[in-house]
């Protein structure tokens, strides 16, 4: 079963990455709906899970793809192997994931959790922004424990072609603790953070 998927992928690269990462998206978030936050088929919201899914779809066939299977594995090259995995994974922590990643994701939650009658769609990209800024040094940390073991494992044992399926695979805890902090049931700091920004 999982070589005919590694077959797929070696011939669909970029569109088995868009849906595996978007398939991984949507079932991470209708997991944190109905199983962490309580939800029912009559209250849960489909245009959050949409969302969620065009954005990793986007993500995994596109920037995520060109970085984890056609430029990452061509840096470091220099390094022994087992260095150039380090760099490969510590870069991809401390760049691609803070400042290109949350960027976007942040904006992605606003709009999903968009409520018209009390917010102007115009606001929403600094409410995104601050955010952003106020929880960055959290979600460095979140990236750095949970992204930097499973990037040695990505470029250390998967093939090219069948990473972004692998980290789809792998990243299913990583999309389940963005969902759980960044979904409706917000800590108190970050309750504090909403405050501050409206």
């Amino acid at each position: 079963m999982l070589g005919r998927v590694s077959t797929v992928a070696r011939k669909f690269p970029v569109l088995i990455g868009g849906a595996t990462l978007g398939g991984r998206y949507v079932i991470g978030d209708l997991f944190t709906q109905f199983a962490v936050e309580g939800e029912n088929k009559d209250t849960f919201s489909s245009r959050r899970t949409l969302t969620f899914g065009i954005f990793g779809f986007i993500m995994g066939s596109g920037p995520l793809y060109w970085w984890f299977v056609k430029y990452l594995p061509n840096r470091f090259g220099g390094l022994r192997r087992p260095f150039a995995i380090i760099a490969r994974s510590a870069t991809d922590c401390r760049t691609l994931m803070p400042f290109f990643y949350f960027p976007i994701f942040y904006q992605v939650k606003e709009f999903v959790f968009w409520n018209p009658k009390e917010t102007s769609i115009y606001d929403l990209p600094k409410r995104a922004t601050q955010k952003y800024l106020n929880g960055f040094m959290s979600d460095l940390k979140s990236t750095t424990l949970v992204c930097f073991p499973m990037n040695l494992i990505l470029f250390s044992a998967v093939p090219d072609h069948f990473r972004i399926p692998a980290m789809s695979g792998l990243g299913f805890i990583w999309v389940l603790c963005l969902s759980i902090r960044r979904g409706k049931v917000e800590t108190l700091e970050e309750s504090a953070q909403t405050s501050r920004v409206s």
